[in-house]
């Protein structure tokens, strides 16, 4: 349940969604290669919600949030990068997902991501 409260904070906070896409996989070759890069970047900003590592930032001008599942989770390890992309009056949100767990874990954190999404649509 406090992983779906993060998530539901997150896509409050992103606006209004008019599109979605999921299509891994990210540029990094591991969630903790991922983290380690990330986190040692100066614009970065970490939070810790839930157990998540939330990594913030702005990457090619489009606001970038990089969900960290915590060890407990699941779908451990794993990152999802939401990327809001403003598009004329509106946003586009494209999800990329790297899940390092069993598919059947994996496909079920993505399903969660797309059922919200579609939600705050």
């Amino acid at each position: 349940m406090k992983t779906l409260s993060l998530i539901t904070l997150f896509l409050v906070y992103s606006g209004n969604l008019l599109a979605n896409n999921i299509t891994p996989p990210i540029q990094y070759s591991s969630v903790e290669n991922a983290m380690n890069i990330l986190k040692n970047k100066k614009s970065a900003n970490t939070s810790y919600q839930g157990g998540w590592t939330i990594i913030s930032l702005i990457e090619s001008n489009n606001q970038v949030m990089w969900f960290f599942s915590p060890k407990k989770h699941a779908a451990y390890p794993a990152v999802i990068k939401k990327t809001i992309i403003a598009k004329g009056n509106g946003l586009e949100t494209k999800i990329v997902t790297l899940c390092e767990a069993a598919k059947p874990d994996c496909d079920k954190l993505i399903g969660q991501f797309k059922k919200i999404n579609n939600d705050y649509k």
